[in-house]
């Protein structure tokens, strides 16, 4: 094998390492180059190492260095696409590429396109709104009406006797990710009740609740909310903004569904149902027009009520909805079994005969569906 390294390999090689930066980040793959001592990440020392790599960190250094260029900082140092947005975010590096050129080849500048907050990207210090959050932009309406709809559902707007106003969320355990997204926002703290398999939100410095009653006002839907947000409201000399009419696209349906929603099978008859809870059905009736299912009153509880929807159609169109506006809580898992559990009823998978491969694939799958469900307290995701 040659060995020789010349000047137009070191090139060759910038260009690889930007065009699997840019372009192909799924499917080059290179080590992210940080500080670290191994001998794998030969770049980073020049002892214990061959001196081909040892002239080849050189000469690649001097050419940067010389460069009169500017190329976009992760661009040298690449790594996967998952790695690479953690990086850019933490060390705010620049998306963008101005007038980079390598080996000639002029790249076009990158503009880093908004990341869904259901992926809860990382956020600034506590109170402080994200950078990612442009609180004039429609575009971030989805953002707001899931904290409101989440808020709706296991949330209460708090003002004592003394006049301290506070916003507490209380949610299962399993559902931590949930919380973290408003933690990572608006501040707050989150700690396990005492006695319950519960985690409990709470907010109450100035200024983060400030960010997020300016972020929910106008999406609040729950009347007892609305009434404990308006006393908030008159404390900070705030004027309270009644929600518009629901509609199919909105984000309050994951972030309530997140807080009241549960996904079953039932064990008699293998039906797939999807449902809601509320004391009341204010909350629940608007969403038969837009989504489809019936409103009862829960035979379990008779001082509930219940928005269930069992239909393939109606069922499959909540699916495409939870793409748009994805689930934050542990309920997601189930959510992305539903496809997989229409596939095998169509093959009559449920009733195929005991040792069969379908039988198999449901017993599989089902046991994958029980995970997300815990029998010790009740709760059904």
């Amino acid at each position: 094998m040659q060995q020789t390294i010349c000047e137009n390999f070191n090139y060759n090689l910038l260009d690889t390492l930007s065009i699997s930066c840019i372009f192909s980040t799924t499917k080059v793959k290179n080590l992210l180059n940080l500080n670290n001592s191994q001998v794998t990440k030969a770049s980073n020392s020049r002892i214990g190492t061959s001196e081909a790599i040892r002239l080849l960190n050189i000469d690649t250094k001097s050419t940067l260095k010389n460069s009169s260029k500017k190329i976009l900082p992760f661009s040298l140092y690449s790594a996967t696409s998952d790695t690479l947005r953690v990086a850019s975010e933490r060390y705010h590096l620049t998306p963008q590429l101005e007038e980079s050129s390598v080996r000639g080849c002029e790249f076009p500048s990158l503009s880093r396109s908004p990341i869904p907050y259901a992926n809860y990207p990382s956020f600034k210090d506590k109170g402080e709104r994200g950078a990612g959050m442009d609180q004039g932009s429609v575009s971030h309406y989805p953002w707001k009406e899931w904290v409101a709809g989440l808020i709706d559902g296991d949330g209460s707007f708090l003002l004592t006797k003394k006049g301290y106003a506070s916003l507490e969320i209380t949610m299962d355990i399993r559902d931590e990710h949930a919380l973290l997204i408003i933690k990572n926002e608006y501040g707050g703290s989150i700690k396990l009740r005492s006695g319950a398999n519960a985690l409990r939100y709470r907010l109450h410095h100035k200024k983060g609740l400030l960010n997020l009653i300016k972020d929910v006002n106008g999406h609040i839907r729950n009347s007892n909310r609305l009434v404990q947000l308006n006393k908030i409201c008159h404390k900070y000399e705030l004027n309270l903004i009644y929600p518009n009419k629901l509609n199919f696209d909105s984000g309050w349906l994951s972030g309530f569904f997140d807080a009241d929603g549960t996904v079953t099978i039932n064990k008699t008859n293998t039906q797939l149902s999807i449902s809601a809870s509320q004391k009341t059905s204010e909350l629940l009736q608007p969403l038969i027009e837009l989504y489809g299912g019936i409103v009862y009153i829960d035979r379990g509880c008779s001082q509930s009520f219940k928005w269930y929807i069992s239909k393939r159609e109606d069922i499959l169109k909540i699916i495409e909805y939870f793409k748009k506006h994805p689930s934050s809580t542990a309920k997601k898992n189930r959510l992305h079994l539903i496809p997989q559990y229409y596939k095998l009823k169509d093959l009559k998978a449920h009733k195929a005969l005991p040792g069969t491969f379908l039988y198999k694939s449901w017993q599989y799958f089902y046991s994958n569906w029980l995970k997300y469900e815990d029998p010790n307290n009740g709760y059904k995701l």
